[in-house]
């Protein structure tokens, strides 16, 4: 919701600072409005901010311009002409998971929150993994390592699972 609300007033803003009524907005408002942000915003943001312009129109019964033929090219020619690479978010460091478990507090959570930032690290899993194990899908082994089952991850939709092991260090945080 916050990013709909987010398109719809950079939507109005650009509207007001281009002198043209955004509500109902006209065919060539729209496409214009897209063009612009198709310079800058992936087409996934275009295309959302697409669909907030719609929603806003229906919700306050005004005739909706954005199946209009002409915003359809428009948003071809964004999709096709957009470079704009992905941004990659950083890796956590050894630093920083380093001082994110010497913050934590001795109490139960504290001692559950680094037993998941631990895992989650030395395991490279995604969030929906980590919240997904069960304390059966952790083995402690003889040499002090954890042996962890991973039931299912967004790469393996059949829920083939894999195995995974852990250091000693970890093993630690991860109280049985």
């Amino acid at each position: 919701m916050r990013s709909y609300r987010a398109d719809v007033e950079a939507f109005e803003k650009w509207c007001l600072a281009s002198d043209r009524d955004p509500f109902p907005a006209s065919v060539e408002t729209v496409c214009r409005f897209l063009e612009k942000q198709g310079n800058t915003k992936a087409p996934s943001t275009v295309r959302r901010r697409l669909y907030a312009i719609r929603k806003v129109h229906r919700l306050l019964n005004l005739p909706d311009p954005t199946y209009h033929e002409d915003i359809n090219l428009a948003f071809r020619r964004i999709r096709r002409g957009n470079s704009i690479r992905p941004k990659q978010a950083k890796g956590l460091t050894r630093d920083y998971l380093d001082r994110f478990l010497a913050s934590e507090p001795a109490t139960p959570w504290g001692l559950r929150n680094r037993a998941m930032l631990s895992l989650g690290y030395e395991l490279l899993t995604r969030r929906s993994e980590l919240v997904a194990l069960r304390l059966d899908d952790l083995e402690e082994r003889e040499d002090g390592t954890l042996r962890v089952l991973i039931r299912r991850s967004k790469s393996d939709p059949f829920g083939a699972g894999r195995i995974a092991f852990t250091s000693r260090e970890t093993s630690v945080e991860c109280p049985q």
